[in-house]
């Protein structure tokens, strides 16, 4: 990846931000407002919890995110009952079970599990707004947030996570991947290594798109084999992936980007 797709990954970050405060004002304050009422609810019913008092991230809430969150609320691919449980209303969960708890205990009080927010936002977002069907839609398939799946055959992999930079962030998951294509014995993270690994699995099935997702970023790669090892290349400039429907990047591309 050259400086043009890390400076559309700059200018991606902030369209993405225009455009949700264009859609949901107030995203955050909204978002908040209901985050705030879940939590009584939470401690409500969970006799360890012995404060509403709902913890404040050292990141806090953002505008993509909040609003991601909330059009699958307005879409009714999400139902999030009283104390802030979610059930996924469209897409394939788990077979171990369907009910996330968007919160846990922090000390006497609550803390928000902030990456359920967004993973739950972006598998919603690839069915409100770029048509997959739910029923391709896998939530939480082996290694990957979701996975998207034609006639059983896995064709996209989602990772979404709380941020872009910092420790688990999408930088770093990205920069491991990386390397394990440069070199499969390189020295990473365990998770990583686990990923790359469903993904090579992936890859001898067919073309497989890798979708990285995070508050401000939206990274479509082709995921390939060469010479024994995984190849990711940008699909487009970074800067253009929101605009471009996910089903149409499950096509072939007409050309590669290095």
């Amino acid at each position: 990846m050259g400086d043009a797709w890390w400076d559309g990954a700059v200018r991606q970050s902030e369209e993405l931000t225009r455009t949700a405060e264009v859609r949901y004002p107030d995203a955050v304050g909204r978002l908040g407002a209901l985050l705030q009422a879940w939590a009584v609810g939470f401690a409500g019913v969970r006799s360890d919890v012995h404060s509403p008092r709902l913890a404040v991230s050292r990141r806090g809430l953002r505008a993509d995110e909040a609003a991601g969150f909330l059009a699958a609320l307005d879409a009714r691919v999400l139902h999030v009952d009283s104390a802030g449980f979610v059930v996924p209303q469209a897409f394939r969960s788990k077979a171990s079970g369907g009910r996330y708890a968007l919160f846990s205990r922090n000390g006497s009080g609550v803390a928000l599990n902030l990456e359920y927010l967004i993973q739950m936002a972006a598998a919603a977002e690839l069915l409100v707004a770029h048509g997959v069907a739910g029923t391709d839609i896998c939530f939480e398939e082996g290694e990957f947030d979701a996975v998207v799946e034609d006639g059983g055959v896995p064709v996209l992999a989602m990772e979404a996570k709380a941020r872009v930079q910092g420790a688990d962030g999408l930088l770093e998951l990205l920069n491991s991947l990386l390397r394990l294509g440069v070199n499969p014995q390189a020295s990473v993270k365990d998770n990583h290594r686990r990923k790359y690994a469903s993904l090579v699995d992936m890859t001898a099935q067919g073309p497989v798109v890798l979708w990285l997702v995070a508050d401000g970023a939206r990274w479509a790669f082709d995921a390939s084999m060469a010479a024994r090892t995984l190849r990711l290349t940008p699909r487009t400039n970074a800067g253009r992936h929101q605009a471009v429907p996910i089903l149409s990047l499950l096509e072939p591309h007409p050309r590669t980007i290095t």
